[in-house]
C-alpha cells in the first residue's frame, strides 16, 4: 500500500511552523505524532517557557532538546532535583510512544571546554562526559516504566554544536541532552 505524500512545507505553513522537507508519511502517522508532540509541550510546558526545554517535529519523529542546566548538577553526571522533576513529566508519554513502536534516542551533548579537575579523572573527555550523562538519562527514564529495549544511549560529546563555544551563553546552549523519539 503506498502512503499518501504529505508535503511538510504545506502542513508546516498551515500550523505556523517552517518546515523544509518533503516526506511520505501516512496521514494517520502526522496526526498521532502531531497529538504526541502536544502532549510532550503540554508536560513541559513550564520549562519550555523558562527555556529550558525545546520540542521540535522533524521529518523523522519528535526532539526534545533538554538544557544541561535543567538536568545536571554543575559538574556532575548526577540528575539534578529539576532534571528529575522533568522527566518524571514525560516519562509516561515516552513510555506509551515506546509502547507504539517508537524508539528513543538520548543523545548526550557538552561544549568544548576540556572537563574540569573533578570529573577528569573518571571521564577523560567530553565523549566519555556526554555519554554518562545519556547514559543517567535513560537508566532514570527506564526506572520510571519506559521500555529500556526502545532507548539508547548517545554520547555526541563536543561535536555537534549548536552555536559556536565563544562565550559563556553559546557554551551553555551546547550542553543540552536531547530526547530523539522516531518510529521504528
Amino acid at each position: 500500500m503506498k502512503c499518501p505524500i504529505i508535503d511538510w512545507r504545506m502542513v508546516g505553513a498551515s500550523c505556523g511552523m517552517a518546515l523544509a522537507l518533503t516526506a511520505c508519511v501516512t496521514t494517520s502517522k502526522y496526526n498521532s505524532m502531531m497529538q504526541q508532540q502536544k502532549a510532550l509541550e503540554g508536560s513541559l510546558q513550564s520549562e519550555i517557557n523558562a527555556d529550558q526545554v525545546k520540542i521540535e517535529q522533524l521529518e523523522d519523529g519528535i526532539r526534545v532538546r533538554m538544557s544541561g542546566e535543567l538536568l545536571y548538577h554543575s559538574g556532575s553526571v548526577g540528575l539534578s532535583s529539576s532534571g528529575q522533576a522533568a522527566l518524571a513529566k514525560v516519562a509516561p508519554q515516552l513510555s506509551t510512544m515506546a509502547a507504539q513502536n517508537n524508539e528513543i534516542d538520548v543523545i548526550g551533548n557538552t561544549d568544548d571546554v576540556p572537563i574540569g579537575r573533578e570529573l577528569a579523572e573518571r571521564y577523560p573527555s567530553n565523549w566519555e562526559l556526554a555519554g554518562a550523562r545519556a547514559a543517567v538519562v535513560v537508566r532514570y527514564l527506564q526506572e520510571n516504566g519506559v521500555d529500556p529495549t526502545k532507548l539508547r544511549a548517545i554520547s555526541a560529546g563536543q561535536y555537534h554544536p549548536i552555536d559556536p563555544n565563544d562565550s559563556a551563553v553559546d557554551r551553555e546552549h551546547n550542553r543540552r541532552t536531547d530526547l530523539l523519539v522516531r518510529p521504528h
